[in-house]
């Protein structure tokens, strides 16, 4: 008896302990990057949970996944579609769903459970779910239709029919189970069912090579469906399809129906009743279609809406369309239907206007404060047919009228002609615009701060991330860079939002990618785009320059341009571990890989002139430099190549396959050898033989020369860390006395920006790192915003206050919203903040602050990464330096304290030999410690 007693004592002290001893909690569970996400077509999507404890050090040491095709089979554990059991590991994300094949349409729900390193279970996580798309071609019913519209304005230049408007009314009289619509474009759509838009995406379904794949967008509908009488009513656009797209000089003379001359919808609206019966309405012959308000509606050259041809309730079935036409059947596309994988535009805030000006008589000018990527809202009042008409710019010239020459063919002008009944209020369809200042003429009216409304969208990447530091200039420069990549990830990584260009330029975004990484949730963004990349990749092997590549006669590549096809999926894989990523980009990879290999067989690097073939010739090479002579292309060529085959080993390796990993590594250490005979002298000085480049003709600026001593040439070196360690040494010293005999200002272009502050961070000199950052002198990043920048230039010298806008060249190619440039942010988390990863997928994180020249008196990075926020934040008082660190669960980490050589770093005001914490070893300025997850707080003399 007594020994029962004992048990019982026993047992109740166990479940008390368990009780208040908070373990692990699920908080946030994923399905290929996206939370509870519909019509997928992966039949093994990947699932990824972060997890939150009070406790320290905890870890994960086994899962569980369950999934059911209905909500009630899941929490009655009955007929599952994959039990995983538990799973003795440490992985908690991208795992594969493994278990009973996936059809179209399949409900999926799902929940998860983890032990953590004490076998102590989890509850739980809610219950999430994701929808399986149409998987077919044969699951399509649907035709591609159409209604031709004409350009009505004959005397215009430009090319710009009105939009078509769709529709079709629908009967249900059962009990609905659930409605899915899936739905596409060929051109730009918005669908509306019972007259309440269908989603909150914008420029709809994006943009791809149309005649490889067309994704679609699945909604749904099951609480907008009426008992009774329905209507679907759909708007068209010419997009990216039909409309003008890109610089005029790359498709003369029309410039637009680059992929067809009219837009098309392709609809399915799936019905399920509860009885088990099922009605779809698909697109076809029976819809009916007329011209409606939108005048016209263009990418580059805007939208313009006449409210007195608006058709009310046209999209409810309280309309009658006895008097519109019939649709036509569209002859559609060879491209495959695919579900959409990446992240869609979205609006992600408003903004209000700062100052309204009048530089002239009527016109008015909004100052919005901020460059943006958007569009406007106008709110107005006045008589019938009264015109407004908005331009959009990012500059005003000196006497406060609106600067628009640097957007070339791009029109970028909104039209709207009032209805004349009281207060309008509109927003255009099917465009955007790059600008911080509206111009408005036509107004009857004073105007005031909510005539103009700026709407910002781009592609919704979630903003985890965030920087601050004691230098409000600093902080300035992050926020530029932010809006620029807000401005620029749209639908596809652009170059600027604001001219005719728009493009997906490879080399600015494989620049500026592990700073967007930082700062955005971009793996399904990512993903899609690379799709792209593979889309325009040219048969014999080298990535187009830009992708999508509308154009199919023109044959563009260049060095370092072209390898972003390997450097942004490698920069991707290292962020979030997704090895599926490189599984599906790897035949492609190594396709582009054996080209570079054939190519330099000879001298297993590229010598002086290798790259007559490129276009332009020899590439674009060290684009925008403020060098005297170009860097040699080459040497940049050689370069990159050598990267790209240490990174594809590095990835050949992630997926299993060590024969090409050995196969890679053995190549990259036989051209680097030959490339430092040949470029470096003894004193680690780079050198060509400029007479084998003649007078340069066929080279940009080709007549100004070539040289290999240049800052990109030794940051890029090191950086790539290609160089023996007496080399690096050498190859450190000239960076430095360049810059000093350069004032220690940049002189990098576009293709060694990214490397110069972390080069000089790796050789010890991130003091000079930080001033380089940290001036305001031109060129600088400081510099601009001394001159109004509100986003990054695309050139040092965007603007400057002898030049202005640099005469012919603002023309030509002049851009304020335009990243590149922006990827110093990079150096801000990796080297300030000091947050990097061992491994792929920051489970061994590394805390690394560097605090160079002390300038700064604190720092505060937060990354969101896969696994959950990571933090550094640091600040100097005096001689003492405090360090907060917050680690996730399930990842540990290496933190390097800066401390005096005999100094006992404390935890929280105690000694850490007193802690239950382990300093490993003494590495140069730094004590490092080794801790698992929670929230620390450091201190150490310095």
């Amino acid at each position: 008896m007594n020994k029962k007693i004992v048990l019982l004592f026993l047992l109740t002290l166990v479940f008390s302990c368990k009780k208040t001893n908070e373990g692990i909690s699920i908080k946030k569970v994923t399905v290929n990057y996206f939370e509870n996400p519909l019509g997928i077509d992966d039949p093994h999507p990947s699932i990824s949970w972060s997890m939150v404890s009070k406790e320290r050090n905890k870890k994960q040491s086994a899962y569980q996944i369950k999934v059911a095709s209905s909500e009630k089979a899941l929490e009655d554990d009955n007929n599952l579609l994959w039990d995983s059991g538990k799973l003795n590991s440490h992985q908690n994300s991208q795992i594969r769903y493994a278990g009973s094949k996936l059809n179209s349409r399949q409900h999926c729900y799902f929940k998860v459970k983890v032990w953590d390193e004490n076998d102590s279970a989890s509850e739980w996580s809610d219950t999430n779910f994701w929808t399986m798309g149409l998987l077919n071609q044969t699951d399509w019913k649907a035709k591609w239709i159409g209604f031709k519209t004409d350009d009505k304005n004959k005397k215009d230049t430009l090319h710009l029919p009105p939009a078509p408007y769709l529709r079709k009314s629908f009967s249900v009289n059962k009990t609905i189970q659930n409605a899915t619509l899936y739905v596409t474009a060929l051109g730009v759509f918005e669908i509306a069912l019972n007259g309440k838009k269908i989603g909150q995406d914008l420029l709809t379904p994006g943009w791809t090579n149309y005649n490889k794949r067309i994704y679609y967008r699945t909604y749904d509908v099951s609480n907008t469906i009426n008992q009774g009488e329905n209507t679907l009513g759909a708007i068209i656009g010419d997009g990216w399809y039909a409309g003008y797209v890109g610089p005029k000089v790359l498709s003369k003379p029309r410039n637009r129906e680059l992929y067809g001359s009219h837009p098309a919808l392709l609809s399915q609206l799936e019905i399920q009743y509860e009885d088990g019966t099922k009605k779809i309405i698909v697109s076809d012959e029976s819809w009916k279609a007329k011209e409606g308000p939108i005048v016209y509606a263009d990418l580059l050259m805007g939208t313009g809406y006449n409210a007195n041809l608006e058709l009310p309730n046209w999209n409810t079935s309280n309309y009658d369309d006895q008097n519109w036409d019939n649709v036509y059947i569209h002859e559609g596309t060879k491209g495959v239907l695919q579900a959409y994988p990446g992240n869609s535009i979205q609006i992600y805030d408003e903004i209000k206007p700062i100052e309204i000006t009048e530089p002239t008589k009527g016109t008015y000018v909004f100052n919005m404060g901020q460059n943006f990527a958007g569009h406007a809202r106008l709110q107005v009042q006045g008589n019938k047919n009264d015109t407004i008409i908005m331009r959009f710019g990012e500059r005003l010239y000196d006497d406060g009228k609106l600067m628009t020459e640097n957007l070339r063919f791009a029109r970028a002008t909104d039209t709207y002609i009032l209805k004349g009944e009281g207060v309008e209020i509109w927003e255009p369809k099917f465009t955007y615009h790059g600008f911080q200042y509206v111009e408005v003429t036509g107004l009857k009216n004073k105007p005031d701060h909510n005539t103009i409304t700026g709407i910002s969208f781009g592609s919704s990447i979630p903003m985890e991330s965030s920087f601050t530091s004691s230098d409000t200039i600093l902080n300035k420069m992050f926020e530029n860079v932010i809006w620029t990549q807000r401005s620029n990830f749209m639908e596809v990584p652009t170059d600027s939002p604001q001219r005719d260009e728009r493009l997906g330029w490879l080399g600015d975004v494989q620049i500026f990618s592990k700073s967007a990484l930082y700062n955005a949730n971009l793996g399904a963004f990512n993903k899609k785009w690379f799709a792209d990349v593979r889309d325009a990749q040219y048969d014999f092997g080298p990535y187009s320059v830009f992708a999508p590549q509308p154009y199919p006669k023109l044959e563009w590549f260049s060095p370092g341009w072209m390898e972003a096809g390997v450097m942004v999926p490698y920069n991707t894989y290292k962020f979030y571990g997704d090895t599926k990523i490189v599984e599906d980009h790897y035949e492609s990879m190594t396709r582009f890989m054996d080209y570079h290999i054939e190519k330099s067989k000879n001298d297993k690097f590229y010598p002086e002139d290798s790259w007559a073939e490129a276009k332009p010739k020899g590439g674009f090479g060290d684009w925008l430099s403020m060098t005297d002579k170009h860097l040699a292309h080459d040497i940049m060529a050689s370069m990159y190549y050598q990267y790209a085959l240490k990174i594809m080993a590095e990835m050949s390796a992630a997926i299993g396959n060590q024969e090409k990993a050995d196969y890679y590594q053995s190549t990259y250490k036989t051209s680097v050898a030959a490339f430092i005979k040949h470029y470096l002298n003894e004193n680690g000085k780079f050198q060509i033989d400029e007479t084998i480049y003649g007078d340069g003709k066929g080279y940009f600026e080709g007549e100004k020369g070539f040289t290999g001593h240049t800052q990109s040439a030794y940051a890029t070196a090191i950086y790539f860390d290609i160089l023996p360690e007496a080399l690096k040494i050498k190859a450190g010293e000239h960076l430095v006395n360049l810059l000093e005999e350069n004032d220690n200002l940049p002189s990098s272009g576009i293709l060694g920006i990214r490397q110069l502050l972390p080069a000089l961070s790796k050789i010890g000199r991130s003091d000079l790192a930080y001033k380089i950052l940290l001036k305001k002198e031109y060129p600088s990043w400081g510099f601009q915003i001394a001159n109004g920048a509100t986003t990054i230039w695309e050139r040092w010298n965007s603007y400057t206050p002898e030049k202005g806008f640099n005469g012919e060249m603002n023309a030509k190619m002049n851009s304020f919203n335009h990243y590149a440039f922006g990827a110093f942010s990079q150096f801000l988390f990796s080297d300030m903040a000091g947050i990097n990863t061992k491994d792929a997928g920051f489970n061994k994180i590394i805390i690394r602050p560097k605090l160079g020249d002390k300038s700064l008196t604190n720092v505060h990075g937060e990354y969101g990464s896969i696994n959950g926020k990571i933090v550094s934040s640091w600040s100097i008082n005096d001689n003492t330096f405090s360090l907060d660190v917050e680690i996730p669960v399930n990842t540990t980490a290496k933190v390097f304290v800066p401390a005096k050589k005999d100094y006992t770093i404390k935890e929280s005001s105690t000694p850490i030999t007193g802690k239950k914490l382990k300093i490993l070893e003494r590495d140069g300025i730094y004590q490092v410690l080794d801790i698992g997850s929670g929230s620390y707080s450091f201190k150490s003399e310095i």
